[in-house]
């Protein structure tokens, strides 16, 4: 029987979830190691992990203390210029949906697994499930990006190293290229994307991030609902102040559709296999379910596709959990093209297996993670 530590956020549905898979299967209860309290030192793991323990690293997001520790963190490491002080960061005030400087939150994470490792390093024989350096790059785009492409995973062109929309406006001219998607380099949830058409004369951009000034600053925030841009200065103005953060540019391939609603694909790997898939539908260039997005047909998809074309799209998925071979799981992100005969990898999350009431030879993920770690250490 395996005995688990979460290092998490105490109140966070994740949390609650693996909690009560735990209970359903006769385990234990973990013990939970707060996220603010490992940052504040108020808690060490050699306090709390015992030997032949299992360490389970889950999603510091959601909560804005914690993410005001990592901005903390990443203070010192953050260059000058697009980065608060620590006393600033310290001193900030919840606003919701706000983009706080993410490159300096990512580097105030790395900071952190890097202290959880150390930690770790005390503590009497354990494992984790997933390798704390493997998170660090999941959580890079352009890593991610980089891993994949290596290991000869299907993934989207790239326009490396844009720096402004000036920059990126003069890349797509001399590549040909009319539609991508500018990402932020350390963004989740579909936070500070864009997806941008140009023709070389006119733009749109859609995108979940709202711009707005207030005393002069441009403040950047997430929405649910997708705004439009259209006039050249303000997408100018987006694109510009995500790059000062940091992007990741992809050009933007069609995806297949099913009854009119353009999808991609959420694949849970677990153990290196491709298990619980989630199909995304939307009628705008995100997907993210979070986005008021509807779930849509897994079997009306693999149907479409046919049993090889489906086999073969799933072993990418595998494929590019084999990049990251100290996890026991990731969320692949996957596109699938109208022809539903070619796809590309968009993404990997080392946090994206939070899929509710989504079964896999009649377990959820959480139950299938338990049950594939615990095989793993037979």
């Amino acid at each position: 029987m395996c005995y688990y530590v979460i290092v998490g956020n105490p109140d966070s549905n994740r949390i609650d979830f693996f909690q009560q898979t735990l209970q359903r299967l006769g385990h234990p209860p973990a013990r939970i190691a707060a996220w603010a309290d490992l940052l504040e030192g108020h808690a060490r793991l050699p306090e709390i992990v015992q030997a032949g323990d299992c360490v389970r690293i889950e999603s510091p997001g959601r909560d804005f203390d914690v993410e005001r520790l990592l901005l903390v963190a990443g203070a010192a490491e953050a260059p000058p210029g697009e980065r608060l002080s620590a006393l600033e960061a310290q001193s900030l005030v919840f606003e919701r949906g706000r983009i706080w400087f993410p490159h300096q939150w990512y580097l105030g994470l790395r900071r952190a697994l890097r202290q959880i490792e150390g930690q770790l390093a005390e503590c009497p024989p354990h494992r984790l499930t997933n390798g704390l350096a493997e998170i660090v790059v999941m959580f890079d785009k352009a890593q991610t990006h980089a891993r994949l492409c290596a290991a000869g995973v299907p993934v989207p062109e790239s326009l490396p190293d844009v720096r402004s929309y000036g920059d990126l406006t003069e890349k797509l001219r001399k590549a040909g290229w009319g539609r991508v998607f500018v990402k932020l380099s350390h963004g989740s949830s579909a936070s500070g994307v864009v997806a941008l058409r140009t023709d070389g004369r006119r733009a749109q951009a859609t995108t979940t991030v709202e711009m707005a000034r207030s005393n002069g600053e441009l403040r950047l925030y997430n929405s649910r609902r997708l705004k439009v841009y259209e006039d050249a200065s303000e997408i100018a103005e987006l694109i510009d102040a995500l790059c000062r953060h940091g992007v990741h540019v992809e050009r933007w391939l069609p995806k297949a559709a099913l009854n009119g609603a353009s999808f991609d694909l959420r694949v849970v790997t677990i153990g290196g296999r491709a298990c619980h898939t989630v199909v995304r539908q939307s009628r705008s260039p995100m997907t993210n379910l979070h986005l008021l997005n509807m779930r849509g047909d897994v079997e009306a998809v693999r149907d479409r596709m046919g049993t090889a074309a489906w086999a073969q799209a799933m072993e990418s998925c595998e494929r590019a959990a084999a990049c990251f071979p100290s996890s026991l799981h990731a969320g692949v992100d996957l596109c699938i093209t109208p022809s539903f005969r070619s796809w590309a990898v968009l993404e990997v999350n080392a946090f994206g297996d939070l899929l509710p009431r989504v079964l896999h030879d009649g377990m959820d993920t959480y139950e299938a993670e338990i049950r594939a770690f615990a095989s793993a250490g037979d």
